[in-house]
């Protein structure tokens, strides 16, 4: 059996770091069987950024990639580049990450005569109310309903698209995560933070982007209240700082100093080898989000048998249990995190199970395996059943029952 060839198209043009989207892409990658699937990663890049740190980790990876080189975000010319790797690596499907790949891999599936799906993970990045929140959304769907079938990482998120019966499928495939990279009887080099960490008799984390959606000013307010009673906790907050979000960074920092949380609090980037590091130093991972897709820090932390605090938001419930897999906080609530927080110091046998339920959650449900397959899954039908080609309506309705079949259910 021939392996599909899948080229995948993602806009990097303003990422510098590891974002959802980032880590997506290396755990497909990771997870696909190499005798099912073959992929060439395209990656489309703002050249005065130079060799971002999220480069860098791909190229340590050793994933087959190219990079398109846009400066002027209205130069269409990768439309032309992607069309023709799509050619030279016969590609039989194009999956496209976010606003701009997804537009184009419409334009170059069109050129080419390959079926495309795109991933979807939620409007994440914008703040309520803003004019981004409500444009970019309108122009997704519009882009997003001329593809064949679109992956979201949970039902949630299917739910937040509104696709109507007329719209290409939507299919739920639940992130999932490697279990043997993610284990906490794994044997880890200290990360860049334990030492900080082991100054404290009680350590509280986040993880993920610096970003004013990861509410990480609600995280420090609780822990200035935490600290208040138990003065030998640490917090540990480590990211990526996406360009454009420095003063929300300096923001933190002016928090951190006002409230003399300076001996209590570090702010970190470390490298991808690392974070397993980080979250075997915690005691309880802290996701306070405005709004989540359906997180890999939130499955990292999981698999490392740690219990997560996180809103409830997003996929969050599909993988949450509250009080049994994690604990789900109300948005915003500072009150309510504060007092799940503290309840959990001192709760330290009820804390233990959490967190083994959590791990044996991972294992049993959210595998990278099980991810990887179903996407492969994906492709399988797109190229059998070729839904681009043939517009009858028997068709259609067939693809769509099939993708229904491999899609999780809420």
């Amino acid at each position: 059996m021939k392996p599909i060839r899948v080229l995948i198209i993602r806009n990097c043009r303003g990422i510098t770091g590891m974002t959802g989207g980032e880590t997506y892409l290396l755990s497909l990658l990771k997870g696909f069987d190499p005798e099912k699937v073959r992929c060439l990663l395209v990656c489309i890049v703002n050249p005065a950024l130079g060799e971002t740190t999220w480069l860098k980790e791909l190229k340590q990876s050793g994933f087959e990639y190219v990079t398109i080189p846009i400066g002027n975000p209205f130069n269409l010319r990768d439309v032309i580049a992607v069309s023709a790797l799509i050619r030279k690596f016969q590609a039989d499907v194009i999956h496209a990450l976010d606003h701009r790949s997804d537009l184009i891999g419409i334009l170059s599936a069109r050129v080419t005569g390959r079926p495309v799906v795109a991933s979807f993970l939620g409007w994440v990045n914008f703040a309520k109310g803003s004019w981004r929140a409500t444009v970019y959304p309108w122009i997704d769907r519009m882009i997003l309903r001329r593809l064949d079938a679109v992956i979201t990482d949970s039902v949630a998120i299917g739910t937040e698209l509104r696709m109507g019966t007329q719209d290409p499928p939507v299919v739920a495939i639940r992130n999932g995560i490697d279990t043997a990279w993610f284990d906490p009887a794994r044997t880890l080099a200290p990360s860049s933070v334990s030492e900080f960490a082991a100054g404290g008799d009680y350590v509280y984390g986040m993880v993920g982007r610096i970003h004013p959606v990861k509410n990480h000013l609600n995280f420090l307010t609780a822990a200035r209240a935490i600290l208040d009673r138990y003065p030998r906790s640490r917090f540990v907050i480590v990211g990526t700082v996406l360009p454009g979000f420095e003063s929300y960074r300096q923001s933190l920092l002016d928090f951190i100093a006002t409230h003399n949380l300076a001996s209590a609090v570090v702010m970190a980037h470390v490298s991808l080898s690392e974070i397993p590091a980080v979250f075997a130093a915690l005691d309880v991972l802290v996701a306070p989000s405005f709004a989540e897709s359906f997180s890999f820090t939130m499955l990292e932390g999981m698999a490392m048998g740690k219990p997560v605090v996180a809103s409830d938001v997003g996929g969050a419930s599909e993988m949450i249990t509250d009080g049994q897999t994690g604990y789900l906080v109300p948005v915003g609530d500072v009150a309510v995190l504060t007092e799940t927080l503290l309840r959990l110091r001192e709760s330290p046998e009820q804390l233990k199970a959490v967190g083994l339920r959590a791990r044996t959650k991972i294992l049993e449900d959210l595998s990278l395996a099980a991810m990887a397959e179903r996407t492969y899954q994906v492709y399988d039908r797109l190229v059998n059943m070729r839904p681009d080609r043939n517009k009858t309506r028997s068709v259609q309705e067939d693809f769509r029952r099939q993708l229904s079949e491999i899609a999780c259910k809420s």
